[in-house]
């Protein structure tokens, strides 16, 4: 098409016909001339995922004046504040600029593709706006921004109106909710902690515990499952920092302290637990509040165009500081900023006031406060750290990656790594050493969240044709907009479904559904474990977010998920042969109705997972004995 007008397509309307080619930017659907910018970015995922990480690197590394920026931010003996901004963590959740970034490393390979003459933008969005605008300035080729047809005004609500403060306005206002919200944990006493060379310290989260336990006073947690027995019954103590997150288990804080305090009167058998925030103080508040300020100062002294130019990836002639502004700005004076330094304060005060840890695990997703651990459990002279990884590891989920140059650098500030990152399964070792992960920092164990599976029994078998009526299981994820569209898209497909169905939604743990929120809808909501229920159901749909999508493929329930038309494909049964993914009502009615296609096909659980009833991988990472002794 070269010559012609290239069209980028950011409107929830159809785009009219032209004489060139459109790109949209939500969704995955295609024609001739209308095709999905999405699609292109899975059509080429590999190396858009390494350029996009190889400019992280490359931005901590960048030179202004005579300091690279790692340098720049540096807080303390070998910490930079650099490795807790929203950029190197590269959330999907807190930073939608991740996609939108890859997006536009995607439309530039796009543009030199096809050469065209001239590239318009249908969009309200600023930021994409301005950083085509400043492709084709680069690239000499002409740009139009027309007025985006069916323009709505959208509604204010709190959080728009939040998001639209000052960053230091946000900064202040979000540490001061923060500490309203868990000034309750505030210790009394000291914890008392087990101090022993048999004590094994864990990081956890406060979330996904059995609740009937608990109200017994016992710590039962689905993310470690049987590990904490197996280390109680070898002569093992432990010790467990929890973070706190608010869910319909444990709604409020003084639910959280209730448990705790029942499971550290038993503490010889369910461990000796102690919450993060517990350990707040009026002297760790006003070093934040300092810290804080510096940063501020650092921030004002760096902005420039020398800063700027930093964001535009080697060999590429598209900037990303239009897309990754806020983020920067939200990590270096924004609500970020005070919450990333709270974590360092915090974990400092732990490790200081914890006898010597010989080892340590903790629950690893690449969030920032794991790099704030890292640094004060090494500062504070603890031992070895594991880092676990107890879930699915989604190809496009970033955090979980960086640059094979970050990993391996020797330059000062370098950043904060665990001795070991401890994966679950063949397809998350697969995933890391794709990614240039060294294989030395690789140590194996069983997926304790999964172990289940070994002996769950489908309803139906592998390729078994569905009954007269279809048991469908609706799975939710940690982000309550992505169930609710899910539910949408369903809603709308029912009046092209003649099949007898009957919907059960099981919803994230941290949220609950509301049935009169989706009136056309007719479902149950189940809250039990995912693991008793599997085998109630013929059909799965879910959010391309959520890792439940993995139980429920290898418990052999036909697998429907949704791809979120403004997401990349987040799913962890991406690429898993007979998994269907659908985009618009009317793919997901012909799913539904057709069952899809059950996993017959699938790798088997031994290639996606390593699971042992005995847990030898784990007994031989922690030594216990009676692993040694056989």
């Amino acid at each position: 098409m070269s010559g012609q007008t290239l069209t980028l397509w950011d409107c929830a309307a159809e785009p009219p016909a032209t004489d060139g080619l459109t790109y949209r930017w939500d969704g995955y659907e295609s024609t001739d001339r209308v095709r999905s910018l999405f699609a292109y970015v899975e059509a080429h995922a590999d190396g858009l995922r390494r350029k996009y990480l190889a400019w992280i690197h490359d931005v901590g590394e960048s030179r202004i004046g005579d300091r690279r920026l790692v340098e720049h931010l540096a807080l303390e003996e070998n910490l930079s504040y650099w490795w807790t901004t929203l950029l190197v963590e590269k959330s999907p959740w807190k930073s939608p600029s991740v996609t939108d970034a890859i997006r536009l490393l995607a439309f530039e390979e796009l543009v030199l593709e096809h050469r065209p003459l001239k590239i318009q933008v249908v969009s309200t969005n600023r930021s994409i706006q301005e950083a085509v605008a400043g492709l084709c300035r680069n690239l000499g080729i002409s740009y139009t921004s027309p007025r985006k047809p069916g323009n709505r005004l959208r509604n204010i609500t709190a959080r728009a109106a939040y998001h639209a403060l000052p960053q230091t306005v946000q900064a202040l206002t979000g540490l001061i909710k923060h500490v309203g919200t868990r000034w309750r944990f505030k210790r009394k006493h000291a914890a008392v902690w087990f101090d022993t060379d048999r004590a094994v310290f864990f990081c956890s989260y406060f979330i996904h515990l059995d609740e009937k336990l608990a109200t017994q006073g016992r710590f039962y947690s689905r993310q470690w499952e049987g590990l904490p027995r197996l280390l109680h019954d070898s002569g093992y103590h432990t010790n467990w920092l929890q973070h706190y997150i608010q869910s319909p288990v444990v709604p409020n804080t003084r639910v959280a302290r209730i448990w705790v305090d029942s499971f550290n009167r038993r503490s010889e058998d369910e461990g000796s637990h102690a919450f993060l925030d517990g350990y707040i103080s009026w002297k760790i508040l006003f070093r934040v509040l300092g810290r804080w300020c510096k940063l501020v100062c650092v921030t004002f002294r760096l902005n420039g165009q020398q800063l700027r130019s930093n964001f535009q990836p080697r060999a590429s002639n598209i900037s990303l500081w239009p897309v990754m502004r806020r983020d920067w700005y939200a990590s270096l004076i924004g609500s970020v900023a005070t919450e990333n330094l709270l974590w360092i304060e915090l974990f400092d005060a732990v490790f200081r006031d914890i006898p010597l840890q010989k080892q340590g695990l903790y629950l690893c997703e690449g969030q920032t406060w794991e790099r704030a651990l890292i640094h004060s459990w090494r500062k504070h002279g603890h031992g070895r750290l594991i880092a676990v990884a107890h879930s699915t590891v989604r190809y496009w989920d970033l955090r979980y990656f960086c640059d094979n140059r970050t990993l391996l650098s020797e330059e000062t500030y370098p950043m904060p790594q665990p001795d070991f990152t401890a994966l679950n399964g063949k397809a998350a070792v697969d995933a890391h050493l794709d990614a240039s992960f060294p294989k030395d920092a690789i140590v194996e164990c069983e997926a304790l969240r999964y172990g289940y599976l070994s002996d769950l029994r489908p309803r139906r078998p592998p390729g078994g044709a569905l009954g007269a009526t279809s048991n469908v299981l609706i799975l939710g994820d940690i982000v309550a907009s992505s169930t609710a569209k899910l539910l949408y898209l369903l809603q709308a497909a029912i009046p092209h479904m003649s099949a007898d169905m009957t919907f059960t939604v099981k919803p994230h743990p941290s949220w609950t559904v509301n049935p009169a929120d989706f009136p056309a809808l007719r479902f149950k909501v189940a809250t039990d474990p995912l693991g008793e229920i599997l085998g109630d159901f013929d059909v799965a749909f879910s959010t391309n977010l959520t890792s439940a999508a993995v139980d429920a493929y290898f418990a052999g329930l036909a697998v429907i998920v949704m791809l979120n038309p403004d997401e990349l494909n987040f799913s962890p049964v991406r690429g898993q042969p007979g998994v269907r993914f659908v985009s618009t009502a009317a793919e997901l009615a012909e799913a539904l109705q057709s069952g899809a296609e059950s996993s017959k096909a699938y790798c088997g659980l031994d290639g996606f997972f390593f699971l042992d009833p005995d847990l030898h991988r784990w007994k031989r990472l922690v030594g216990i004995d009676a692993f040694a002794t056989g």
